[in-house]
């Protein structure tokens, strides 16, 4: 996701695109109905750890200030969690890897790299 995020942000800069920005996140994770599908063990974990888990209401706001904030008008291509720009791990800042990733996505789902290659 980070490494889509950021090779995504020099595409769009690299051909003058400054409007649109793309970055990554990390809601937390979330007390949600999702732990109903994973079965008896993960729902014990859930009633042990569930006062450490956030509510889907703090989980939704890294999402919602990247959305709504004007703080971070123009950043693209970061790496959020907690409405803060945290750093990635070090494979994600790679940018040959970064290009390498998005090439071999583009591919394996069928689109036209002749109109990707910025």
């Amino acid at each position: 996701q980070v490494m889509h995020a950021r090779e995504l942000s020099r595409r769009l800069r690299a051909n003058g695109n400054t409007t649109v920005t793309v970055n990554a996140l990390h809601p937390g994770v979330i007390a949600s109905e999702l732990w109903r599908n994973f079965g008896v063990g993960f729902r014990i974990a859930q009633l042990l750890i569930g006062f450490m888990l956030k509510s889907e209401k703090d989980g939704a706001q890294t999402s919602l200030y990247l959305a709504l904030s004007k703080e971070v008008k123009g950043v693209s291509g970061c790496y959020f969690m907690d409405c803060k720009t945290k750093s990635a791990a070090p494979n994600a800042l790679d940018d040959l890897a970064c290009k390498q990733l998005y090439d071999y996505s583009i591919k394996a789902v069928g689109l036209d790299t002749a109109n990707n290659n910025n």
